[in-house]
C-alpha cells in the first residue's frame, strides 16, 4: 500500500491556536485512514462527491474539504459516486442517497473501527462493496506505527 499525504486541516491549526492542543495519536491515525479510504476509492473508480452530517449535505470538491467537515463532527457520512457520474438529486424516494452515490459512516473517536459501514446495491453493480472489502485498515495502522 502506498502512503497517502494527509492534508493539513485549517481546524487542526484553529486548534492549536485557540486551545494549545494537538491532535491526539488516535486522530491522526483516524485522519490517515481516512485519507487513505478516499484515495483508495478513487483508485479504485469512485470519486468524493458530499459530507452528510446527518442534517445537511455539503457537496465537496476534494479530500481536504470533506476531511474539514469530517473531523468537525462525531459520526458522519462521506459520500462517492462512480467517476464520470454526477450525484443525483438530494432525495431519492424519501432517501437521503442519491441513486447512483454510496456513502461510508465513520464515527469519530472509535480509532482503527473509524469506518463504521458502507451502502452497496444487492447487485454490487458498480463493484463497491468490493472495493470497500479490500480496503485494509490494518495496512494503513501498520504503515503508520512502522
Amino acid at each position: 500500500m502506498k502512503p497517502v499525504t494527509v492534508p493539513a486541516l485549517d481546524l487542526d491549526a484553529a486548534m492549536l491556536e485557540k486551545y494549545g492542543q494537538q491532535v491526539s495519536d488516535r486522530g491522526q491515525m483516524e485522519r490517515s485512514i481516512v485519507a487513505h479510504l478516499i484515495d483508495h476509492l478513487d483508485r479504485r473508480g469512485f470519486v468524493l462527491s458530499s459530507v452528510w452530517d446527518g442534517e445537511e449535505l455539503s457537496r465537496v470538491a476534494d479530500m481536504k474539504a470533506a476531511m474539514e467537515l469530517v473531523f468537525n463532527l462525531d459520526e458522519v457520512s462521506v459520500r462517492f459516486v462512480p467517476k464520470g457520474m454526477k450525484p443525483g438529486p438530494r432525495f431519492v424516494g424519501g432517501n437521503r442517497y442519491a441513486k447512483n452515490e454510496h456513502g461510508v459512516f465513520l464515527v469519530l473517536g472509535n480509532g482503527r473501527d473509524i469506518v463504521s459501514d458502507w451502502n452497496f446495491n444487492s447487485d454490487d453493480a458498480d463493484g463497491f462493496n468490493a472495493a470497500m472489502d479490500a480496503f485494509d485498515v490494518d495496512a494503513i495502522v501498520g504503515m503508520e506505527e512502522a
